[in-house]
């Protein structure tokens, strides 16, 4: 795991690949209070300047929550016929500060899967963590990922994190072979939810204050795109859409850094000195940074 010190490499971890201390015992008792702490080293300023550049700060949160939630489910017993993976801002491996964790515990017919869903639930929002979490099986995943396109969504971007991996892959290989054979049926219903999230957010380009996450031009039209290509209809985003979402979840990362909180609306008040830290001049420098990623 990336280290929680000052740069890659450097840290206090103890525990595989600089994990932080205590943090594999900790989760085999129960509790995701050293997930919290070994957060706030990652977020912590040394003399007002910061540990990690965005991207590095995405890995290390990801590493971390990754260990945190393979050691739970080592201690637990999520083992053979169960898994666990995560969807959403983990499942891509694009975890923000203050990203709520998207889970999916997966099991095949286990009597103790309530169990199980506890012991991993239940740390967590003890800790204070944001989690959205569901249980299913196979059969279960297919149906909702077919009747509700949220779901669908999060699916196609399922990630394994602990637990039988077979049972993952078999998941997200139905799930995407689902999606592909019925994806034309289903088009209508996808451009009307775009434009209904575009109406009500407005264009990143054009806003004062954008919506980075889910107004047109934003993040989950990148995610569209991926969508969409899993399903065979468009092809793989350019290196043009690679570099504007690199640098879209720069700008979140550094606004959910700055207000301590999840946030994907920037504000004005906020724009100069994310441009500083991003060493993009000034709010303006910004601003047609984020159009010109906007418009790719």
């Amino acid at each position: 795991m990336t280290a929680v010190g000052s740069g890659p490499g450097s840290g206090p971890g103890s525990g595989p690949a600089g994990s932080a201390p205590g943090s594999g015992a900790e989760a085999a008792s129960g509790t995701a209070e050293d997930l919290v702490r070994a957060k706030a080293v990652l977020l912590d300023r040394q003399g007002g300047r910061r540990r990690l550049a965005p991207d590095a700060l995405r890995t290390a949160l990801v590493d971390l929550h990754d260990f945190w939630l393979s050691s739970r489910c080592a201690a637990i017993g999520v083992t053979d016929r169960a898994a666990l993976v995560a969807v959403g801002a983990l499942g891509r491996r694009e975890l923000a500060p203050y990203s709520d964790l998207d889970l999916v515990l997966l099991h095949d017919g286990r009597k103790d899967v309530d169990r199980l869903a506890e012991q991993l639930w239940y740390p967590l929002w003890d800790a204070g963590i944001g989690l959205d979490h569901s249980v299913r099986t196979p059969g279960q995943a297919v149906q909702v990922a077919a009747t509700d396109l949220r779901a669908a969504y999060g699916l196609l971007e399922l990630r394994h994190i602990a637990g039988d991996p077979a049972l993952s892959e078999k998941v997200k290989q139905a799930v995407r072979q689902a999606w592909r054979a019925g994806v034309r049926n289903r088009f209508d219903e996808i451009a009307d939810s775009a434009r209904q999230r575009w109406a009500k957010v407005g264009d990143v380009a054009h806003r004062i204050e954008p919506d980075l996450k889910s107004g047109h031009g934003g993040l989950r039209d990148v995610q569209l795109l991926d969508h969409l290509a899993a399903a065979q209809l468009v092809d793989r985003p350019s290196g043009e859409v690679v570099e504007a979402r690199m640098l879209l979840l720069d700008v979140r990362t550094e606004l959910h850094r700055i207000a301590g909180r999840a946030r994907d609306v920037l504000r004005a008040q906020d724009a100069d000195e994310i441009a500083a830290s991003l060493e993009l001049g000034d709010r303006l420098d910004l601003a047609r940074a984020i159009s010109g990623a906007a418009r790719a």
